[in-house]
Order: structure tokens, then C-alpha cells, then sequence
């Protein structure tokens, strides 16, 4: 982002600082559930501040935008894999608009850094996707996960259980909000996750068809790059490919959740050198130079050998467990994937779309050409905010601020 931009950014904020359309107060006081809340403005954004950022994305698709939007940091309570409870956050994008389509929860991708979390908020995947949904009339939720945020634990990365509870905790949180807000009591919910987010986004889809949320409808989805098959196709892809920025974080969270010692997966000196560069306080850059060029550099021949070949162990059967794709959607799941994708393979979505449909899911698969990991996000993305427009207007469930 330029400098000119930013500095135009921060201006309008600080003029905007003192007018905040939705009372935090007034919300607490309405509802029992939000007195544990903790409420932090992070930016008022008037509709042409949006349609800026927007225009300077540049993205393949053009973006409506309808509206200004308001920014919050929000902590909340949540549980961890040994089921205690612990303090997380996320970021809350409510639209200056009277007429609300419905809530987004958005689930971000692989990130390392605490410090680029979406409710700081990040500028691609907090700002920038606020941007999207929120100004384009929806209440947005993108919650930090464990390790992120407010949150100084270990991140559970590409753990199902741990990731469905920080997002319908905060998804709890987001109906009581829409509720005040529109008096509406069954609100349109959306989920849309990249990458790592869209491991989270199934996981999340399938948690709230067997335990609907009060207050929420679930619509559809969109899954975009996603992982679903952790033992069968992510983990030999990542091997293939030396990824091992993504093998070194989820050793690093497996060993973790599942109280295991790092050297039952990683070679000496990274199951020392792991644990240390996974704090959450490194970027990708500076996390990539201190680990090997190669897969078998990395973790042991006794795992790699495993996992070639179906052996079974404790790191299989816990990929196993995490997996994403043996379910059926009752509401719409849209998957979208890139072929030359090299973060995560074409083969993710393909054969989970084929599995669902076998077991009679409601499921849409969008290959998007020749396009990069990031590339095909950056074009899923507008993709999906009309997609999620088009099914707004079906069902037609809008109400007006109150």
C-alpha cells in the first residue's frame, strides 16, 4: 500500500474516530452474552475510503462497494484441545448501511506471524476482506484462531476441533450482534475460507449441519485452495513439492495438541530449531532460512517412510482424524482450485468433490485455469462475494437497523 493512501487512511480514522454509527455500549447492555466481550474500535472507513482500497487492489473482478464500514478487535472466550477455557479474538467489520444482507465468516490462511493477525488489523486479510463483505453490506467475522491475537498459545494449526471452536464461538458472538442490530433472529450465514481457511471452512460446515447455531442460517460456502485430505494428498504434496515451511508448522502443532515429542517427526537439530521459529513471532521469509531445502532434511526416514506408505502410526492417524472431505453438504459447498497451484494441490478439491457428490452433497467444483495458489485466490474472491449476492437475493431476508 502507498504512502498516500495510508496517510489519507489514517486521516479519515482519526476524523471519523468520534462518530461510530453502532454504540458497543448499547450492544453490551442488550445482551448478557456480550458482557464478557471485549469491544476495540480499530478504524472507522467512510463507503469512498473503501472504494478506494478497493480500486487500488485491482482486482480481475470489479467490486461493488455500498458501504463504509466500522473495524473491532474483539476477545472472546473460546477452548483449546484440552478443553480449557482461553481468551482469543477476532475482527468485527460491521457495514454504515441500514440494511444488513447477512453475517460472512471469513477463515484466513496460513500465517506465522502474530503481529499480521487479521484483527490488528491486518491489511490484506483484515482490511482487505472487510472491505469486500463488509462493504458490500454484510456483517464480517474473521476470527484470529488459537496462537493469534490476543492469544499467546501454541497455534493449532490445521486442527479441526480446536479451529470449529474459535469460529462458532465467534459466529455466537456474531449472531447476538446481527440480532440487536436488525431485530432479525434467522440471518443468513456465509463461510468463505482460503487455504488453511479452507481446511477451516469445511470443518466449520460440517460442525454447524450437525449443531445449527441459534440465530444463524447456514446458506452456503466457499472454499477456496483449501486442504481436505491431510494423510492421503496434503502432507505427500508437501513432501514432494520440500514445502517445508508447512511441515515444520504442523509437526509443530501436531506434537503439541497431541502431546508428542518433536523428535517422532523431526530430524536433529529442527525439533529443537522448530518449536522456536513457530512462536509466532517470525515472518515466512525468516522462517523459511532457517529450516532445510528438503523434505528428508527435515523430518525423519522412519515418518517419511510412513507416510509413503500408509504405515501406521500416531501422525497418521491424527492426519487421518483431521481430514475435511468424507461428509455430506447439506447446504451449498463451492470448492475452487488453480492447476498450477504448488501450495496445495488441484487434487484437494477434484477428489473431495467427487467423494461428496458420491455421498449426495450439495457441492459445486470451479477449476480457475492455469493460476498460482495466490493467484487463484485472488480471483476466487470477487467470485465469491457475488456468489454470495446472488444468493442473498433469493432468499431475501435483509432487515433494516434498527
Amino acid at each position: 500500500m502507498n504512502i498516500k493512501l495510508l496517510t489519507l487512511l489514517s486521516l479519515l480514522i482519526l476524523l471519523n474516530g468520534c462518530i461510530s454509527r453502532i454504540r458497543v455500549g448499547k450492544l453490551v447492555h442488550a445482551s448478557p452474552y456480550l458482557k464478557s466481550i471485549k469491544f476495540e474500535s480499530k478504524g472507522i472507513y467512510p463507503e469512498p475510503v473503501i472504494k478506494y482500497f478497493i480500486k487500488k487492489l485491482k482486482a480481475p473482478e470489479r467490486i461493488d462497494i455500498s458501504s463504509g464500514i466500522e473495524l473491532y478487535r474483539v476477545s472472546y472466550f473460546t477452548k483449546d484441545e484440552k478443553d480449557k477455557r482461553i481468551l482469543v479474538s477476532g475482527l468485527l467489520a460491521i457495514p454504515r448501511i441500514k440494511r444488513i444482507k447477512g453475517v460472512v465468516s471469513y477463515q484466513h490462511g496460513t500465517n506465522s506471524e502474530r503481529l499480521n493477525s487479521p484483527s490488528n488489523p491486518s491489511q490484506d486479510e483484515g482490511l482487505g476482506i472487510s472491505a469486500i463483505f463488509a462493504g458490500g453490506g454484510y456483517l464480517c467475522l474473521i476470527p484470529d484462531y488459537i496462537g493469534f491475537g490476543v492469544s499467546n498459545e501454541v497455534h493449532t494449526y490445521l486442527h479441526a476441533e480446536t479451529t470449529c471452536n474459535a469460529v462458532v464461538d465467534f459466529l455466537k458472538l456474531g449472531s447476538e450482534i446481527c440480532t440487536l442490530l436488525t431485530g432479525n433472529k434467522i440471518n443468513n450465514l456465509f463461510l468463505i475460507g482460503i487455504s488453511q481457511g479452507g481446511h477451516a471452512t469445511a470443518a466449520v460446515h460440517r460442525y454447524i449441519e450437525q449443531h445449527p447455531i441459534n440465530g444463524l442460517h447456514l446458506v452456503a460456502s466457499s472454499s477456496i485452495v483449501g486442504a481436505y485430505n491431510l494423510k492421503e494428498i496434503s502432507i505427500p504434496f508437501a513432501i514432494e513439492n520440500n514445502s517445508n515451511f508447512y511441515l515444520g508448522y504442523l509437526a509443530n502443532s501436531y506434537c503439541h495438541i497431541y502431546n508428542q515429542p518433536l523428535r517422532s517427526l523431526l530430524v536433529s537439530p529442527y525439533d529443537t530449531v522448530v518449536p522456536r521459529i513457530f512462536n509466532g513471532n517470525y515472518t515466512y521469509k525468516q522462517i523459511i532460512r532457517r529450516l532445510p531445502k528438503t523434505a528428508d532434511s527435515l523430518y525423519t526416514k522412519e515418518i517419511l517412510n510412513d507416510l509413503k506408505f500408509g504405515n501406521p502410526d500416531w501422525f497418521n492417524e491424527k492426519l487421518a482424524e483431521n481430514q475435511t472431505f468424507d461428509w455430506k453438504p447439506d447446504a451449498l459447498f463451492r470448492m475452487y482450485y488453480g492447476l498450477k497451484d504448488r501450495d496445495v494441490s488441484p487434487k484437494e478439491a477434484v477428489n473431495a468433490y467427487h467423494h461428496m457428490l458420491q455421498l449426495g452433497g450439495k457441492v459445486q467444483l470451479i477449476g480457475l485455469g492455469n493460476l498460482s495458489h495466490v493467484q487463484t485466490a485472488y480471483t476466487a474472491l470477487p467470485k465469491t462475494r457475488v456468489f454470495f449476492d446472488s444468493l442473498t437475493v433469493k432468499s431475501n431476508n435483509s432487515q433494516l437497523v434498527k
